[in-house]
């Protein structure tokens, strides 16, 4: 898990550094106070210097295609003088990613592979660039150090023509299991592939016992064709999933991130979306016993104070003093800032 992290120039972040990051962390803070930055930055340190991920992070906000000003929007204030900068201690190791702006063609080299067809992307950086260059894309270096040394890797992403281009210049680091996830990353299909692994490995009692807080009357769930998901509620034929509401769709698509995040870090933009006040706290119940099952870290954000209160509620009574953490992000003239708060403190 992620004990801190520290972000300089990235978004609207100019720099923060944030401590005492635990298994559940609820970032709160009014709008574009920097909390879905956040989420992004360690979406990104995650990833090992993967390439593909700025353009995919512009994507979960519908962004889908890049250009010179797309590309300096990764920069805090578009100032491309400074390269983005990432670091965060994990499982005993210091792991830092910086990204800077290629603006000279001539650092772009062959292209080893590309991204996704509906992405666009550019990247390489160094001395050479300036407020007053054109972006061409990004320069990506990751370095993990541990008590067995110092690894790193290097990648680009870029633009050529109309297609957005990636390519690994040194090195190749396993990146950490890290998933991403808002109300535009969600489809029905996705939701479908990840109930069928769960089912496919056997480790779907949890989600049953879940369900059936919300509806006593759950016995199962199973894939029909099209990647519909059924439930067995004790009716003479299954329902779509669907029928029984958002609140049973929410609790089922939490879930079942969370065994896809299974080892790993699970982050939730928003994560009340969609969901009455009065499934909040079951809401939580869940994600904590499934991130403990699953040994997930979880950091989420909402701007929700009875989200925040669920979350003290679900846990009241239980030993999960250590466990649970609350980070309000403000913006101040131009910098944010973060405080933060144990369950006590709550």
């Amino acid at each position: 898990m992620y004990e801190n992290l520290h972000i300089s120039n990235f978004r609207g972040i100019h720099e923060l550094k944030i401590d005492g990051l635990s298994r559940i962390n609820l970032f709160v803070g009014s709008n574009n106070s920097g909390k879905t930055s956040v989420l992004e930055a360690m979406f990104l340190l995650s990833g090992a210097g993967n390439p593909r991920l700025p353009t995919s992070i512009n994507s979960f906000r519908s962004l889908k295609f890049v250009s010179d000003n797309v590309w300096r929007s990764f920069f805090n204030r578009m100032n491309i003088t400074s390269p983005i900068v990432m670091e965060g201690l994990k499982d005993g190791a210091a792991n830092r990613l910086s990204i800077s702006p290629i603006t000279d063609a001539s650092d772009l080299g062959e292209v080893d592979s590309h991204s996704p067809k509906d992405s666009d992307s550019s990247s390489q950086a160094g001395s050479k660039s300036s407020s007053e260059s054109s972006v061409l894309g990004l320069d990506l270096v990751y370095e993990e150090t541990d008590l067995q040394g110092t690894r790193h890797t290097r990648s680009q992403v870029f633009q050529e023509k109309r297609d957005v281009r990636t390519r690994v210049l040194e090195g190749k680091l396993e990146p950490k299991r890290a998933l991403f996830t808002n109300d535009l990353t969600i489809t029905y299909s996705e939701i479908a592939l990840r109930l069928e692994r769960m089912l496919v490995d056997k480790k779907d009692k949890l989600l049953v016992d879940v369900a059936r807080k919300l509806d006593g009357s759950v016995s199962g769930f199973v894939l029909g064709a099209n990647g519909t998901i059924f439930v067995d509620i004790g009716l003479s034929k299954m329902l779509p999933v669907q029928l029984l509401g958002n609140g049973m769709v929410k609790l089922l698509v939490v879930n079942l991130n969370a065994y896809e995040a299974r080892n790993g870090i699970l982050l939730i933009d928003e994560i009340d979306n969609g969901l009455h006040h009065s499934s909040l706290d079951l809401l939580w119940k869940s994600l904590i016993r499934s991130a403990i099952n699953y040994d997930v870290q979880v950091a989420a954000t909402t701007h929700s104070y009875e989200c925040i209160k669920a979350l003290v509620d679900s846990t009241e009574g239980e030993s999960m003093e250590d466990m649970i953490r609350v980070f309000r992000t403000e913006t101040t003239d131009d910098k944010v800032k973060v405080t933060v708060f144990d369950r006590d403190a709550l």
